[in-house]
């Protein structure tokens, strides 16, 4: 087996994605307003933002990730824990402490990536709904098409009537 990562630098790299992680809760935030005030614009430059960060992101867990796998432990819980248990005490706190905080804060992403996404659906079915009307659709003539759009039936209905 080959040594174990240094501490510090894998608690420097979790140090850096829970920032990450942190940045892109506060664009989720902004987001939401956003998305409550119709603000197509900062909708636009929020999604560059979180792009960016979300590239970092990755990039941030791909060297820790490699940081492990080049010690021989697997980047998954099990191979975490095993990593834990090789520590002294106090390199096992600091080293769960960091983790711990990551999780959290991945988790209070994750709620807030679903919220937004509630919103963007719930937004854009509606949007389809007003333009049906417009459009004079009725709505029981929406089937789905081939590739899984919705596709509107009512032409063909009248050529079979025909």
């Amino acid at each position: 087996m080959n040594a174990l990562p240094p501490l510090d630098q894998i608690n420097a790299l979790t140090t850096q994605g829970i920032t990450f992680l942190t940045t892109l809760n506060d664009l989720l935030d902004a987001e939401y307003l956003a998305l409550q005030q119709r603000d197509v614009s900062l909708l636009q430059e929020l999604i560059e933002k979180k792009t960016a960060t979300l590239l970092l992101l990755e990039e941030n867990n791909q060297t820790r990730n490699q940081l492990f796998i080049s010690a021989g432990i697997t980047p998954d819980k099990a191979g975490l824990q095993s990593f834990q248990a090789q520590l002294s005490a106090t390199d096992a706190s600091s080293f769960t402490a960091h983790w711990t905080q990551l999780e959290q804060v991945l988790r209070q992403v994750n709620d807030k990536n679903k919220r937004n996404e509630i919103i963007i659906t719930r937004n854009s079915r509606n949007l389809e709904q007003l333009m049906s009307i417009i459009r004079g659709q009725n709505q029981k003539n929406t089937l789905y098409n081939q590739s899984g759009g919705k596709g509107n039936y009512a032409a063909q209905n009248s050529l079979g009537k025909a």
